[in-house]
């Protein structure tokens, strides 16, 4: 970070401009790829969609035309009595018979080329009836249909397929219509060279591949794709992981699964295509993207910097001649005919040389007009000290002629100027305060007839504690003009300090004044927090010039300028009026902690 703060403008700008180029370029690139991969995901899906749906047609028809001859044994009931005879031993000679069934047979297979051989077995002789394109043979059942019987019952129905070895053999099973007994099982042998020409056909790329399952999940065809290796039993968990999830399309273990029944479930179609074929489709798509990426590249960094020669080279031509620039001979730089920014800049720099120059002339008229004041200062001293003596000379005369009275207002009166008039420290200890304050009531009781009721509650350890000065006086003045003014009877003052818990300094002063009403304190409370505007108005200046000086003057440390600091004011209209003044809590130097009250 702080290599990063000391490099040139021309370097940053640089860097900044090169960085957020590549960044651009890396971003459209990535994101294009991303919508290239989505988009080509999508094709594939619908294709595939297409596709696995066409088989399925074309497998559901296939289930169809076989289902159709086996029908054939079913309705044509000449054929359907030849077999009931020769499974009930109704003839003794059943050769008539047999050969009927294998003329039937035979004229079967030379209609579809696909077909190999059938067979028809007798379930209750223990015979199978043998057709194929070299000719037609008896033999025994033996253990010919040990993979059927193996089936359960239930699924012992009609058009069941089988894989045996280079064959594709489909079963049907024919009943006698009055007890629903087994008569007979027919059996077509079919070359799988149409199906696979079918998968074969289907494919569109080397990498996928396609499977036929029968209702067992036993494998029938498969159309592998180039590097495809896959366990039956996998295979078979993802045909029944999508039936349970009832989900024809899913993508698992990097490869999309594709799923459909056909004719009710009597074959399963599973069509996988692994996605890194996208991937492999995608590469030309990054290849050209990077091509691109590195040629705009190359044109960012080419681009920036003639952008960082043409802007920032007068922008440093500025900053050397600030670097060596003085006071007095800053006529040079105002020399300008640029109206762009940068020429601003040149203009702004002349018009704070000048403003700088002013400045430190008005700095040195300043100072010789201070040390003018001081000298002034000096001569009007004798103005103050004049005044105590003239108020000692009335204070001894008020004695002589037996008058203690104006002795005491004019005591008062010199410890109050002598106090006012003091210029020298901005803070006071709390106990010169309460003096002064004292000072002052002493004359206003005078002036009131011996009306006002002090009561003080100030701890000892208090006194010492410092503030700024002439704070309290203009609180009691307050209250006497708007609050005890208009109040009969005997007017109470209470005057009392405490630490709060945060180690801050609370004073309360308290009236049993008429109170304000809540407008009139609403107005007050408001005019405190804009004291400035308030004091400009000419409104409550006393308790707003209190107020200021507390949070501003006192508090020149920027972690007090706190609003918590200040002058807070409630009453009760007819009852009275409660001024607290927060101040940071300052003890006075070299003063230790005492007990007692004042």
């Amino acid at each position: 970070m702080k290599r990063w703060k000391d490099l040139s403008i021309r370097k940053k700008l640089l860097f900044g401009i090169l960085s957020l180029s590549v960044l651009l370029v890396i971003s459209v690139t990535v994101i294009t790829g991303f919508i290239a991969y989505g988009t080509m995901r999508e094709q594939l899906i619908y294709n595939r969609r297409m596709s696995i749906r066409w088989l399925q047609d074309r497998l559901n028809s296939l289930v169809d035309s076989y289902s159709d001859q086996f029908y054939e044994f079913e309705v044509n009931m000449e054929i359907k009595n030849n077999i009931i005879s020769w499974s009930n031993n109704l003839l003794d000679d059943d050769y008539t018979v047999k050969l009927d069934l294998i003329s039937v047979m035979n004229k079967t297979i030379s209609m579809d080329k696909n077909l190999n051989s059938m067979e028809i077995y007798n379930f209750s002789k223990d015979q199978v009836l043998i057709a194929k394109r070299s000719g037609a043979s008896m033999d025994k059942i033996g253990d010919k249909l040990d993979k059927w019987n193996a089936r359960p019952q239930d699924l012992q129905t009609n058009c069941v397929f089988f894989r045996s070895e280079k064959e594709i053999i489909v079963f049907h099973k024919i009943y006698n219509f009055n007890d629903k007994r087994p008569l007979v099982l027919i059996t077509m042998n079919l070359r799988p060279y149409d199906i696979e020409g079918i998968l074969e056909d289907i494919k569109t790329t080397k990498d996928e591949s396609i499977l036929i399952f029968n209702d067992q999940n036993e494998l029938i065809e498969a159309e592998y794709g180039a590097e495809a290796q896959f366990e039956l039993s996998y295979l078979n968990a993802i045909v029944d992981k999508m039936i349970k999830a009832q989900t024809q399309e899913i993508f698992l273990d990097g490869n999309f699964w594709f799923f459909r029944e056909v004719s009710g479930g009597k074959l399963k179609i599973l069509m996988t295509v692994p996605n890194h074929t996208i991937l492999e489709a995608l590469k030309s798509t990054y290849m050209a993207g990077i091509v691109i990426g590195l040629a705009a590249v190359i044109i960012s960094i080419i681009g920036s910097i003639l952008f960082s020669q043409i802007f920032s080279k007068p922008i440093i031509e500025l900053s050397a001649r600030m670097r060596t620039i003085t006071i007095d001979d800053f006529t040079d730089v105002i020399e300008n005919e640029r109206k762009d920014e940068i020429g601003i800049l040149h203009d702004s720099f002349a018009v704070m040389l000048e403003r700088n120059k002013r400045l430190i002339a008005q700095e040195y008229q300043s100072k010789l007009e201070k040390r003018e004041a001081q000298i002034r200062a000096l001569q009007a001293q004798i103005n103050p000290h004049f005044l105590y003596n003239t108020l000692q000379v009335i204070g001894g005369m008020s004695l002589k002629k037996n008058v203690p009275e104006v002795y005491k207002v004019t005591t008062a009166l010199g410890d109050i100027l002598r106090y006012s008039l003091d210029f020298s420290r901005e803070m006071v200890c709390l106990r010169e305060e309460i003096r002064y304050f004292q000072a002052y009531l002493t004359i206003q009781n005078e002036r009131f007839g011996n009306r006002i009721q002090l009561d003080i509650h100030i701890p000892e350890e208090l006194l010492s504690y410092q503030l700024p000065k002439l704070i309290l006086q203009p609180l009691l003045e307050n209250s006497l003009e708007h609050g005890l003014s208009n109040k009969a009877g005997a007017w109470r003052i209470h005057l009392e300090a405490e630490l709060t818990q945060e180690g801050d300094l609370k004073i309360t002063m308290g009236d049993n004044g008429v109170g304000i009403k809540p407008d009139r304190l609403e107005q007050i409370q408001e005019s405190l927090k804009n004291a400035e505007r308030s004091m400009q108005s000419g409104s409550h200046i006393g308790l707003c010039n209190v107020n200021s000086r507390i949070r501003l003057k006192h508090y020149d440390d920027i972690k007090y300028c706190d609003d918590k600091y200040g002058i807070s004011i409630r009453s009760i209209y007819g009852e009275g009026t409660i001024v607290q003044v927060l101040t940071k809590a300052v003890r006075e130097a070299g003063k230790e902690e005492t007990h007692g009250s004042l």
